[in-house]
This record gives C-alpha cells, structure tokens and sequence, in this order.
C-alpha cells in the first residue's frame, strides 16, 4: 500500500472515530515518509498518551518551526513550544536510561565472601591450637625423658635367704613276674559298606527382580499470553542436565496501555519448588549495553517483589533468575504490536518457578 493510500485510509478512520486502526494505518504512514506533517500532526491526534502526542508535535516542529498547529498543541499538554520535551527514544537512538547497581554489602557476593573468610579465619584458630597443644605434650614426655634414673635402696639388716636342700625318697625294687603268652583271637573279615551315590540337586536359577521405573517428575504447565507472539516475545528454554533443578517460566502476560493504567514495568515473581515466594533469590535483567541483578523481596499484595521500569521500545530486554540454569524470556520492551518504535506505557508480568527436569 502506497503513502497516499496509507495516509487517507489514517485520516479516514480517525475521522470516524476508529483510534486503534487509525494509529495503525498512520504509524506506517509516517515510517514511509518521516518528513510528512500532515502525517504527524493526524498521529497526534489519535495517540492517547501525552508523551505520544508530544513526540509527534515536535517532529511537525522540527520540520516547520512555524506550524501553528502543532504549537498549539504542545502549549495544551503544558509544553512550552521552544522548551525540550522529554520523550523516550528508540534504542537506536538512545541507550538504556542506568539504573544504578546495589551498594556493596546488598550483593550477595559480599556476604558469600564474609562467611567464607570467618571460616578461613576459624579453621586457623583450630589448626593453631592443636599444634600449640602438641607441642607443649611432646616437651614434657622430653622432659621426663631426660631426667636421670633414681636407684632403689636395699632394706639395711636384712639377711639374704640360704638354700637347704630337701632329702628325696630312695625307691624301694619290687617284684616283677614273667609274662606269659596269651592266644590272640583271629579275626573275622567284615566287608567294607559302599557308599551309594545321593544325586544332587542342581541350584535354580533366579531371575533378577524387575526395577521398577521411576516416574519422572511433572513441570507445571506454562502459561504465555497469546498476544506475545505479534509483539515477537519469545521463550529460550534453560539447557539442564536428567534430574537437575532449574528455574522455568510458569507465567508470562502482557497488559496493554489500558490494562497497564500508566505503568510500564517488568514485575516479576519468583517461586521455590513448594510454590512459597524465593525471598532474596536474583533477579537478571539485561539489554544491549549492560545489565542489573535485583533480589526478590517480600512486599505485601498487590506490590510484586520485582519492579524494573522500562524506558525502551520492544525488543530491548530480556529477563533469567541467576544461580541456576533457567529460561530466558526476550524481546519485552515499550510499545505495541501496531506501533513497536513508540514508547507507549505497557507492562509485563513474569513467573517463574524452580522445577527438577
């Protein structure tokens, strides 16, 4: 479809108070010809977030500073004409506004290395004393060692034993008579009893019991708002491997700028494998040019325990829980499906779960 077509079609739906398609048709409209302010003046006129509206009036401005117009407009929404309007950008503009990194003793690397060194410092002090106790033992059996030997005094006035022999009795012969000969019986020849050969029995074999297969366990389902798809969000499944834990994507749903009521946030929540909130577990949100690691806290409902506003348009992040494999969902950013390189307020929310494959 040409400009034109686009362009009349726009103003033909907005005119009949089509917004949604009108916005559709006119976001094409201006990315086909970026220097028509007829195009984006009709934009303004069908956006419905101030910053939108905004954006468009400059654009007309940039390209004719004296559109009465779109001067008009800009001091409706509070705006001076000359003034600068502060409206995100697309990443290929503008990077990711910093968000600043937790102090020092928030990170869980800090603590992790304080309980290391008190182990390290406690091991010494035990090493030390058993070798301080060693040695103090091994110097006094080196001492006792080295004393001399004390000799034992004889008993004074102590006369030593004399040996008497005993007299022994002096056997007196006796008579002993001359043996006679005495018959001796022949012997009668007994047979020898055989032994009879007893057949025995050969074992049995046994067959081996059968194992019985262990049932792997059942991950909760996952449930994705269809409407991802159209905004290109995708799931990457964790690589894991039999019987290891890992965090997997329950949950992930997608609030337009009407449900999002002005917010525009990732919100995220995190679930131990009993299903109770993981308090303190971490959170990595990433784009193209850095990063930040958030720990889950425990506010009270209806707060979520991860807030990370955004300030880019779809595509820009992509969300994981560290210390474990996990599933990464990208492509959530600003925007929607009709128009993606606009920063209109929408939100995320995000579910994960720690599951054994």
């Amino acid at each position: 479809m040409t400009f034109e077509a686009l362009l009349q079609k726009g103003i033909a739906a907005a005119k009949r108070g089509d917004r949604a398609t009108a916005r559709r048709l006119l976001s094409r409209a201006v990315r086909r010809r970026p220097d028509s302010e007829v195009a984006w003046l009709w934009l303004s006129e069908v956006l419905d977030t101030p910053q939108g509206k905004a954006f468009c009036l400059e654009k007309v401005l940039a390209l004719d500073p004296e559109n009465r117009l779109a001067r008009k407009g800009l001091v409706a929404l509070g705006r001076a004409s000359t003034g600068k309007v502060l409206v995100a950008r697309p990443p290929s503009s503008t990077g990711p506004v910093p968000v600043p990194s937790p102090r020092f003793w928030e990170r869980p690397h800090f603590w992790r290395g304080v309980v290391a060194a008190l182990s390290v410092v406690a091991l010494s002090l035990i090493l030390l004393f058993a070798f301080v106790a060693f040695n103090v033992h091994r110097t006094q059996e080196e001492a006792l060692a080295a004393l001399p030997p004390t000799p034992t005094p004889w008993p004074r006035g102590t006369l030593r034993p004399t040996f008497t022999p005993t007299p022994t009795n002096t056997p007196t012969p006796t008579f002993t008579p001359t043996p006679t000969d005495t018959p001796t019986p022949t012997p009668t020849f007994t047979p020898t009893p055989t032994e009879t050969p007893t057949r025995t029995p050969r074992p049995r074999r046994r067959r081996p019991p059968t194992a019985t297969p262990t049932p792997r366990p059942t991950l909760p389902p996952r449930r994705l708002d269809p409407r991802l798809t159209a905004l290109h969000v995708r799931v990457e499944p964790a690589f894991m491997r039999e019987g290891q834990a890992y965090w997997r994507l329950v949950e992930a749903r997608w609030a337009d700028e009407r449900e999002s009521a002005g917010k525009h946030s990732i919100f995220v929540e995190v679930l131990d494998r009993n299903g109770a909130r993981a308090v303190g577990q971490w959170v990595v949100v990433r784009w193209s040019d850095g990063s930040l690691v958030l720990p889950v806290g425990d506010p009270p409902p209806p707060d979520w325990p991860v807030n990370f506003p955004m300030y880019n348009t779809l595509g820009s992040y992509s969300v994981q829980i560290g210390g474990a494999p996990s599933d990464r969902i990208v492509g959530l950013g600003l925007g929607t499906a009709d128009a993606p390189d606009f920063t209109i307020h929408t939100s995320f929310y995000l579910t994960f779960q720690l599951v054994y494959r």
